[in-house]
């Protein structure tokens, strides 16, 4: 059965996710953003990018689940982040929580070191919220008394706007 709750957090997730990957094109001054789950399904995305997303989405999460195996060949636990730098094009590909891997594609005027900031940051904003059992979301909602409402502490600082920036 169809439960309104549900349907509202999902809604309530889908405009947190948006605005986080609007930030980073913003902030980073990246050309898009992908947010796709570990099968390579392309589940939000911002920016402008021209090409094929949803085969870059696959493409992407296939190179990354090959990479995951490399490292545990070589003994690691896992390489979380990976980064595919061209000529005119680059990606940034990190691992957003267990289950979806975030794609940053920005252009060789752009800052590598500033797409990793705030790559690093959306990730961890992202997996808070988007990995959390069922059963804690709800907890959450019953412990706050506030369902569906945006409270602070929402999103990050950084997304807020509540950091002094220099």
């Amino acid at each position: 059965m169809l439960n309104l709750q549900d349907v509202e957090r999902d809604l309530d997730n889908l405009h947190r996710t948006q605005a986080i990957l609007d930030r980073v094109v913003s902030e980073a001054e990246a050309d898009g953003v992908f947010l796709v789950d570990n099968d390579g399904f392309l589940v939000a995305e911002a920016g402008e990018i021209e090409n094929d997303r949803v085969a870059l989405a696959a493409l992407i999460a296939a190179s990354f689940g090959a990479t995951a195996e490399v490292a545990r060949i070589l003994g690691e636990a896992a390489f979380n982040k990976l980064t595919h730098q061209g000529e005119n094009t680059s990606l940034f590909v990190i691992k957003a929580g267990e289950r979806h891997i975030l794609i940053v594609v920005f252009g060789s005027e752009t800052n590598l070191g500033l797409v990793k900031l705030y790559a690093e940051q959306a990730s961890d904003a992202l997996g808070e919220f988007l990995d959390a059992p069922e059963e804690s979301k709800k907890e959450g909602e019953e412990e706050s008394g506030e369902e569906g409402e945006q409270g602070e502490g929402m999103f990050p600082a950084w997304l807020d706007g509540n950091e002094d920036k220099e």
